[in-house]
């Protein structure tokens, strides 16, 4: 009995122990999703980009629709705006719909509303978005974005 109380005991600390850095992994994670939406919204291409690995893969509901880095990505996002007039929209999101992070790599999803005006007439995509994150040296960075959208 005293094995088993033993073991019981040993188990619980282990999992309070990896509670923490599963709530800080989702707080830490939220932050850097918080900044990185609001250095888009801001227009802060600059350091939008810089939130991204050098390498991380886009996939967005414009073309070329897919990318393997986050600075093609916003040229493209760019010239595209060019193209249909746009103003350069807003991106809010919701809470996380889901959130899992294991071995320094997580992934969220989340409801999301990019509003726009194109031509001279708002324009409001809603769907959802999902974001892949490394953490690397103790950092944060993102390694995926992907949206689905449709058009209210």
């Amino acid at each position: 009995m005293k094995k088993f109380v033993a073991l019981v005991w040993s188990l619980s600390l282990l999992a309070a122990s990896s509670a923490p850095s599963a709530a800080s992994d989702a707080s830490e994670v939220a932050a850097v999703v918080k900044k990185w939406v609001g250095d888009f919204n801001k227009g802060n291409l600059k350091a939008f980009v810089a939130g991204c690995a050098p390498n991380a893969a886009v996939v967005d509901g414009f073309p070329p629709y897919a990318w393997t880095d986050c600075a093609s990505w916003i040229n493209d996002y760019v010239a595209n705006n060019k193209a249909i007039q746009a103003t350069g929209g807003t991106l809010t999101i919701g809470k996380p719909l889901f959130f899992d992070a294991s071995g320094g790599r997580a992934y969220a999803t989340y409801p999301a509303t990019f509003s726009d005006v194109q031509k001279g007439k708002p324009v409001v995509y809603k769907g959802n978005w999902a974001i892949t994150l490394q953490k690397i040296s103790g950092a944060w960075i993102i390694t995926g974005s992907g949206s689905a959208w449709t058009i209210d």
